[in-house]
C-alpha cells in the first residue's frame, strides 16, 4: 500500500508540473498500465518508469523554454525614465515592463516627416488595438515648445493618444539620454535631429529592432517581429 501511495503521488507531481498535454497523457498510461499489472510490480516495474519519466518532463520543459525565446538581436536595454504624458501626468518608464512597445521620436513644429511618421503609427495602433500587452510610446524630441497641450492637441490629429498609445514629453536632459545614448535615434545638444525609424522594445526593456518608416516592408516586418515578441516570457 505504501508503494501504490507513493508512485501515486510522484504521477500526480508529475501531471502537474509537466508542460505538455501529451506528456502527462504518457504518465496517466503508465499509471493505468502498472495498476492493472497489480502490487507485486511495485519494487521493480514501477520503479523501472520513474526515470524515463522524469527525463521526459525535463525534455518537455527544457524545449518550452526554448521556444519562447526569440532569435530577434538586442540592442540594449532602456533604463527606467521619469517623463510627461500629454495629460499632463507623470508618466514611468518602468510601467512599460510586460509589454511589448514601439517607440518613436518626433517634434510637433517638424515640417515633414514628423506628421507622416505619426499617421504610420496610427496605422500600427490600429493593428495592435486589441492586443493587451502591446504598447506605443511617441517621445517628443522638442521638449520646450512640445508642452503637454501642444503635443495633446498634435495626437488628437492622428486618432490619440489612446489607453495603449501615450505621448511623451519632459526635460531635456532626459530626453537627450533616450534619444542619443539608449535609443540612439536624435540628438538635441546644439541641433534637432532625430530618426525616422520605429524601435522595437521587448517585456524585458530591451530593444529588439529597428524598421524604417519609408521602407514599404518596413512596418509589415515590425508587425511580424512584434508577433514574435509578445510569445517571449517577461
Amino acid at each position: 500500500m505504501g508503494c501504490d501511495w507513493g508512485f501515486s503521488f510522484f504521477l500526480r507531481c508529475s501531471r502537474l508540473n509537466c508542460p505538455s498535454t501529451l506528456g502527462c497523457t504518457r504518465l496517466k498510461s503508465v499509471e493505468t498500465s502498472l495498476d492493472a499489472a497489480g502490487g507485486s510490480a511495485c519494487a521493480t516495474t514501477r520503479a523501472d518508469f520513474i526515470a524515463p519519466a522524469l527525463l521526459l518532463c525535463a525534455a518537455l520543459v527544457f524545449a518550452g523554454g526554448c521556444a519562447s525565446k526569440s532569435d530577434l538581436p538586442e540592442f540594449g536595454a532602456v533604463p527606467d525614465f521619469r517623463l510627461t504624458d500629454s495629460s499632463g501626468r507623470p508618466f514611468l518608464g518602468a510601467s512599460l515592463r510586460g509589454n511589448v512597445w514601439v517607440a518613436d521620436f518626433i517634434y510637433t513644429n517638424c515640417p515633414g516627416p514628423c506628421p507622416r511618421m505619426t499617421s504610420i503609427m496610427h496605422q500600427v495602433e490600429k493593428k495592435v488595438a486589441s492586443d493587451e500587452d502591446v504598447r506605443l510610446v511617441t517621445f517628443s524630441v522638442d521638449p520646450d515648445r512640445d508642452t503637454p497641450p501642444v503635443l495633446a492637441e498634435f495626437a488628437r490629429h492622428f486618432g490619440g493618444p489612446t489607453p495603449h498609445w501615450f505621448f511623451l514629453t519632459g526635460d531635456r536632459a532626459t530626453t537627450h539620454t533616450l534619444a542619443h545614448d539608449v535609443f540612439k535615434v536624435g540628438d538635441l545638444i546644439g541641433v534637432m535631429d532625430h530618426s525616422t525609424h520605429f524601435i522595437l522594445v521587448d517585456k524585458r526593456c530591451h530593444i529588439r529592432g529597428y524598421y524604417s518608416t519609408f521602407d514599404q516592408d518596413g512596418v509589415p516586418k515590425l508587425l511580424e517581429d512584434l508577433r514574435q515578441l509578445r510569445k517571449e516570457t517577461a
